[in-house]
């Protein structure tokens, strides 16, 4: 059993932190994309990304929008190279919250190491190393419910025509994207609700 139990541990995914060297972000820079979230043929929601570079090693993410007729802007500072996560702040409806980061601290909570933010989580994913069957674990900040994920990524293939598949697994939704190896830009995006097995599409507009 003790033996098993080793080559479990040996060959599970790394955790990947923000900073790490394998985190090839220089792609990311100043962009903007709108996006509509379709569930079958129904539109449920219709995002507009912004990204902006600014001071310090800097780049600002605004994210802007409605979900269901409730509308919200989230804007969130990383570190352009590493991601490390700065601040974050959000007003979804009548509601506002703010969280700032720390390495492994977030708010008045501390991990055992530095951690991702979900709303970085697209950029984080498009700036991994592109080859089969590289994975690692995630530790990423939920502000929903104020908690922290180990979630998992992996890099699954990649077509004759340049795309790279990978799939995002967290306790509600298993996620495939697809990643254009020139461009890194995010040419597919789809989950599946683990709960009630919808499929939710991410159109480019």
């Amino acid at each position: 059993m003790r033996v098993i139990a080793l080559v479990l541990v040996a060959t599970a995914p790394l955790v990947l932190r923000p900073g790490a060297s394998e985190i090839a972000s220089d792609h990311l820079g100043e962009a903007s994309v709108t996006v509509r979230l379709m569930k079958a043929d129904s539109e449920i929601g219709r995002f507009r990304y912004d990204w902006h570079v600014v001071a310090n090693d800097g780049l600002l993410l605004v994210t802007s929008g409605e979900v269901r007729s409730k509308p919200f802007i989230d804007s969130a500072l990383v570190k352009r190279h590493g991601l490390a996560p700065v601040w974050e702040t959000s007003q979804f409806g009548g509601k506002a919250a703010r969280w700032t980061y720390d390495g492994p601290r977030v708010n008045q909570h501390t991990y055992d190491g530095p951690v991702f933010n979900f709303q970085e989580l697209d950029d984080l994913l498009r700036s991994l190393p592109l080859r089969e069957s590289y994975e690692r674990i995630l530790p990423l900040y939920s502000e929903g419910d104020d908690s922290l994920e180990m979630d998992t990524v992996r890099v699954m293939g990649r077509d004759a025509g340049g795309r790279w598949t990978l799939r995002f697994a967290d306790p509600a939704i298993v996620a495939t994207y697809g990643i254009d190896e020139k461009t890194r830009r995010i040419v597919r995006h789809e989950y599946v609700m683990r709960k009630t097995g919808s499929l939710i599409r991410y159109v480019l507009e």
